[in-house]
C-alpha cells in the first residue's frame, strides 16, 4: 500500500485523490450517499476513482464550457509547448489550474446531486438498475472523450517534437 502511494505524482494527488476523497466525504456529510469513511480502501481507491471522474468532467465539460463563455482563454498549443520548454514554472501553474478546474467540477457535481436528491423519489430512482446502467454509459462516454482528447495532446506533442 505504501509503495502504491509513493508512486502517485503530485498531479495525481492534487487532481484525483484529494478532490475524490473530499467528494466522498461531502456526499456523506450532505447525506446524498452513506459512505463508510472509516474504510481506508474505499476512501483511497474510491476517492481516487471519484477524483479521476471529476477531473475528466472538468476537462471535457467544464473546460469547453469556460472557453465558450470566454471565462478562460488559452494560448495556442504550439506556443504553450515552446513557453513550457523555456519556463518550468508553467508546468506547475498548469497543474494548479487543472486542480482549480477539478474543484469547479466537483462543486458543480455536488450541487447537482444535492438538488436532485432533495426529491426522495429521485433519490430512490438513482439506485435502480436503469439509473446504474445510465451512469455506466455516461462514464463510458466521458472516458472515451477523455481518451480522445489525451491522444490528441500526445499527437500534437509528437508533431511539435518533430519540428525541433
Amino acid at each position: 500500500m505504501e509503495n502504491l502511494l509513493d508512486r502517485l505524482s503530485s498531479y495525481n494527488l492534487l487532481n484525483n485523490l484529494l478532490p475524490g476523497i473530499l467528494f466522498l466525504v461531502l456526499i456523506d456529510v450532505l447525506e446524498i450517499v452513506d459512505i463508510d469513511e472509516s474504510n481506508l480502501y474505499l476512501m483511497l481507491f474510491g476517492g481516487y476513482f471519484a477524483g479521476m471522474v471529476i477531473s475528466r468532467i472538468g476537462s471535457v465539460v467544464i473546460e469547453p464550457w469556460f472557453k465558450w463563455w470566454k471565462i478562460v482563454r488559452y494560448a495556442k498549443y504550439e506556443d504553450f509547448l515552446k513557453a513550457e520548454a523555456k519556463d518550468t514554472k508553467i508546468s506547475t501553474l498548469l497543474s494548479e489550474s487543472n486542480m482549480f478546474r477539478t474543484f469547479v467540477a466537483m462543486f458543480l457535481l455536488l450541487l447537482i446531486l444535492f438538488v436532485v436528491c432533495l426529491s426522495p423519489s429521485v433519490k430512490d430512482w438513482l439506485r435502480t438498475p436503469c439509473a446504474i446502467m445510465l451512469a455506466i454509459v455516461l462514464l463510458l462516454i466521458l472516458f472515451v472523450v477523455s481518451y480522445r482528447k489525451h491522444a490528441t495532446y500526445i499527437r500534437k506533442r509528437v508533431e511539435n517534437a518533430k519540428k525541433i
